[in-house]
């Protein structure tokens, strides 16, 4: 699993402000697990520099990103040196991550998402909206003419009919790390959306695409609404749903519940099967 996710509630010791990521490594999971360790403490120290949450959250994947980086190349180095005549016909690696983080500060959410996870509010009676646009390079044609005009056309290549960025392949156009896909356009900076919540928002699903390969935002939806309601068992839920539909990717789910749910829906998972 290269997958990593961080739940947080009181950030920066404020009552009430909560934050939910889904990180989604590719090419080793360094990159995954170093943002899950760092990220809510990359913004804390940042935000109060920012006149706004949406400012903070895209500075602190600045931030992660960098630090990762740095601290990786730092450890290629390292060893390297230690280790020459072993290594100097290693590969080089790269690692990454596409990131999705949803920070709730009252009645607001702000969602920052740089790659393919994604973040969709799930709305009463039985909507959904989704809070995050996909960075694929196959699919995302805003993504593809900011390559093609910023870097050249040749930034992004072909791989078994699929639209791919540099020569590395990779199948996303912003993620945190993938430091030698930088100059083929590939960002760092995540879209961020802010949502005023309201009355009718019930949920919030954070996942990466091993889900939403296989499982539509509304389908999603429904099958919470079909689950207790307990977000721990709704993530497996969705989980186990992807895997029965023949996921070819590791799946990481968060489900976060905005509002109070009915006290018969929140039975939990002891006293339904204890």
């Amino acid at each position: 699993m290269e997958d990593r996710h961080l739940l947080a509630t009181d950030v920066g010791g404020l009552p009430g402000v909560s934050l939910a990521c889904v990180f989604d490594g590719h090419r080793g999971f360094e990159c995954a697990e170093f943002s899950a360790l760092n990220f809510e403490a990359a913004l804390v120290s940042c935000w109060h520099l920012f006149p706004s949450p949406e400012l903070a959250l895209a500075h602190t994947f600045q931030l992660v990103d960098a630090a990762f980086v740095e601290k990786f190349e730092a450890t290629k180095r390292e060893t390297s040196e230690k280790s020459f005549e072993n290594n100097k016909h290693a590969k080089q690696r790269f690692p990454g991550c596409t990131a999705c983080a949803c920070l709730r500060w009252g009645n607001f959410l702000y969602v920052a998402n740089a790659g393919d996870c994604r973040a969709v509010l799930c709305v009463s009676p039985g909507t959904t909206r989704a809070l995050s646009t996909d960075h694929t390079a196959d699919s995302n044609v805003h993504e593809q003419k900011r390559i093609t005009t910023d870097v050249a056309v040749s930034a992004l290549i072909s791989v078994n009919g699929t639209k791919r960025v540099g020569p590395a392949g990779l199948a996303v156009t912003r993620a945190l790390g993938d430091s030698d896909c930088r100059a083929y356009g590939v960002l760092a900076t995540p879209e961020v959306i802010t949502h005023a919540i309201t009355e009718h928002d019930t949920c919030l699903v954070l996942a990466c695409d091993g889900l939403w390969d296989v499982v539509s935002n509304d389908e999603a939806f429904s099958l919470i609404r079909d689950t207790v309601k307990d977000p721990g068992m709704c993530a497996k839920r969705l989980g186990s749903e992807a895997v029965t539909r023949n996921s070819g990717d590791n799946i990481t789910v968060v489900v976060v519940f905005l509002k109070r749910q009915n006290t018969a829906e929140t039975v939990t998972w002891e006293r339904a099967f204890g």
